[in-house]
């Protein structure tokens, strides 16, 4: 009995083959001869298999996830700058107005720059768990209607990627982690513009800060020349 090779049975489950050649393959498959038929069979699901991964879709986390890391490890192109958000606000330097001392709250504002970006981010301690969440919106301040979405934004403890997000259709994003100091925010801003944000001692300094009694006495300095001043209630 004639056997067919193993190119000619991929040709066959692939239907690249003559008409001639392929009634030839089919009526040696009806002669029941196992060897070809199980080599045929094999194929065939192959190309089952591949024929249905188009209509596969990642789930948009994992999708999330892939640009984040893309955006920390990839170096940048010609047309793609690095920079350094500076530091335009924070509301635990912020003095509070007078009579409303004793409101003080844990959650921390904080407002970067660059370019013509404004980068808004709130951290806030979560009370019934180790965890503190992140919010913040991205704006243009040459042109506040023109919104940065779909902006992959990736937040690092050193080189740990901690958690990742994407700005929404108003700039809008949000993220989640345990509380650690030393955090920074990682984002691709529109025309090719990675920024850095290191973010200031957001989780433990603000609950010590916030939760500190106002008439307790403080004492600063380093060395040989202390400081003591002792704080009164308003």
């Amino acid at each position: 009995m004639q056997h067919f090779s193993l190119e000619q049975w991929v040709d066959l489950a692939r239907d690249v083959i003559g008409e001639d050649k392929k009634a030839a393959m089919q009526a040696h498959l009806e002669t029941g001869c196992k060897q070809c038929t199980n080599v045929f069979s094999t194929w065939a699901r192959v190309r089952e298999i591949a024929g249905r991964e188009g209509s596969y879709q990642p789930p948009e986390s994992a999708v999330r996830t892939v640009k984040g890391m893309g955006a920390i490890h990839i170096r940048p192109t010609k047309s793609s700058t690095s920079s350094v958000a500076h530091l335009l606000f924070d509301s635990l330097q912020a003095p509070a107005a007078a009579g409303v001392r004793s409101s003080s709250t844990i959650a921390r504002q904080l407002l970067y720059g660059v370019g013509a970006y404004r980068i808004d981010v709130r951290l806030e301690p979560q009370m019934d768990s180790d965890k503190v969440s992140l919010v913040g919106q991205i704006l243009n301040s040459a042109d506040p209607a023109k919104h940065a979405d779909a902006v992959p934004v990736v937040l690092l403890r050193g080189r740990k990627v901690l958690a990742t997000s994407q700005t929404n259709g108003f700039g809008e994003f949000h993220l989640e982690c345990d509380l650690e100091t030393r955090l920074q925010l990682q984002l691709s801003l529109p025309h090719g513009v990675d920024v850095t944000i290191p973010l200031v001692e957001p989780a433990k300094g603000v609950l010590s800060k916030a939760l500190e009694p106002l008439d307790s006495t403080v004492v600063s300095g380093t060395g040989s020349r202390r400081r003591k001043s002792t704080r009164k209630r308003v």
